[in-house]
């Protein structure tokens, strides 16, 4: 950690007090009273950072050099991002690195998870979230083929909205093997398109007309959170993301599925 990183962070008293110069320079003793910090502390912060020059002294008030200001911004971000990352551990905990967002584009997104009183929390979210969807077209990266998802999808394919779904080779083998002639008749079904991705998948991914749906999948498969998120900036990561996986894998047809 470089020498400025560690000053910030061993006391939070110091971006709280950079934060409020950025808003009105003051004296000590205004600071101190404002923050409801001990003058002492607050005279030591700010010898500290005219040493650094972060600060300067104009008529017995503190201000923010330019300098200042961009570390007092820098940091907010750096400190922001954390606790960002922190609130949404239970997603990025089962997420591979491919398929993890930058935490700024989750800030406004809803996080379901499975708890211990209620394990299908995320799979009724997200069910409910795709029977309810108003849209045109679907584009979906799954590790699993579950029977509640299946249903909830059929709905809309069968009402002829554009289906894409990226499923790697095991998961295709496995609704292959379980039933042969069900597998080939929903893939032949023209609004939806199944592609084969030569990579493992262990994440799933949902995109509406203007939805995104993040799911993370603990060891065991069983669906751990879900984010529900119409940021624009996150919808053009997840559509990126769903375009990557799309163009390395290969469509298979109901003839395929059969001669398989």
């Amino acid at each position: 950690m470089t020498d400025t990183a560690q000053f910030l962070a061993d006391s939070p008293d110091r971006l709280a007090l950079l934060e409020h110069l950025r808003e009105t320079p003051g004296s000590p003793r205004d600071l101190a009273d404002d923050l409801e910090q001990s003058r002492r502390s607050v005279q030591r912060n700010l010898a500290a950072f005219a040493d650094r020059g972060w600060v300067e002294k104009r008529d017995g008030d503190y201000r923010l050099t330019t300098t200042g200001l961009l570390v007092t911004r820098r940091h907010r971000e750096y400190v922001d991002a954390l606790a960002a990352i922190g609130d949404n551990d239970a997603l990025y905990a089962h997420l591979p690195v491919d398929a993890a967002p930058e935490p700024s584009l989750l800030a406004d997104a809803t996080l379901v998870v499975a708890e211990p009183d209620q394990p299908q929390a995320p799979v009724s979210h997200y069910v409910s979230t795709v029977e309810s969807a108003d849209t045109s077209h679907v584009r979906m990266i799954s590790p699993v083929l579950s029977r509640l998802f299946h249903d909830a999808h059929a709905e809309l394919v069968l009402a002829g909205i554009e289906t894409e779904l990226v499923l790697d080779g095991p998961t295709i083998n496995r609704a292959r093997e379980k039933n042969p002639a069900e597998f080939a008749t929903v893939v032949s079904v023209p609004p939806f398109t199944l592609y084969h991705s030569p990579d493992p998948i262990s994440f799933g991914l949902t995109l509406t007309d203007d939805r995104v749906l993040l799911l993370a999948y603990d060891e065991s498969g069983q669906l751990h959170a879900c984010a529900d998120g119409t940021d624009p900036e996150l919808y053009a990561w997840a559509t990126d993301c769903f375009e990557r996986h799309r163009e390395r894998s290969e469509s298979v047809s109901g003839l395929d599925a059969l001669r398989s």
